[in-house]
Order: structure tokens, then C-alpha cells, then sequence
């Protein structure tokens, strides 16, 4: 049996620029993922021009699709685990919350 990952947004901002989405299959994030894959895309589409706006739309549709075959996970019931995570390790409760999903789900954590 494969080994379950834990995606955060870095690494599947990667694995989709790469067209690597393979990877991502029945494998999860968090649902606040989501929302900071399409924030960096914008970044990039509109801030720093790395990219045109007509290819972040197309990443922003994969990125969809591959949604459909993702396992999302939500960080609401670990509050508590959270904060004191985040405190243990002098990270954010942004940080803390995929370690804690992470350690959570038996899953490991991919970043970037």
C-alpha cells in the first residue's frame, strides 16, 4: 500500500506548474489549501506577471479537476491542538494545523 501524503499549498502549486497531478491523487490537503493555490496563482497572474492570466485560468481548471480526486481535510475540531502545536514549535497556527492533520490522519506532510 502507498504511503498517504499531506499536501500543503507550495507543494501543489508545484505539482501543478510540473502537470505532475498523478501525485496528488487520492492523497489530501486542507480545505484552506485551496483557497491559497488560487491566491498564489493570482499573485503570480497579476502581481509579479510570472505568469499570464489566461495560464493561471488553466491551472486554476486543473487544480478543479484534480479536487475531484483529492481528499480534503478541515482543521475545525483541532483548534485546541492547534494553538498548543504552534506554540510547542514557534510556527503559525497556519503551519501547526497541517502538522497537526498531518499527525492526525497518518499522514505525511509534503511541503516546499
Amino acid at each position: 500500500m502507498r504511503e498517504k501524503l499531506l499536501f500543503d499549498a507550495s507543494s501543489v502549486i508545484y505539482a501543478l506548474k510540473l502537470r505532475n497531478l498523478r501525485i496528488l491523487y487520492d492523497n489530501y490537503i486542507q480545505w484552506l489549501t485551496i483557497y491559497e493555490v488560487i491566491n498564489a496563482l493570482w499573485k503570480e497572474a497579476a502581481l509579479t506577471k510570472a505568469i499570464s492570466p489566461r495560464e493561471a485560468f488553466k491551472i486554476v481548471g486543473l487544480f478543479a479537476k484534480t479536487l475531484e480526486f483529492m481528499r480534503i481535510l478541515s482543521p475545525h475540531s483541532h483548534g485546541d491542538k492547534i494553538l498548543s502545536m504552534a506554540k510547542e514549535l514557534n510556527i503559525t497556527a497556519y503551519d501547526a494545523s497541517y502538522v497537526i492533520l498531518a499527525k492526525e490522519n497518518n499522514l505525511t506532510l509534503v511541503t516546499e
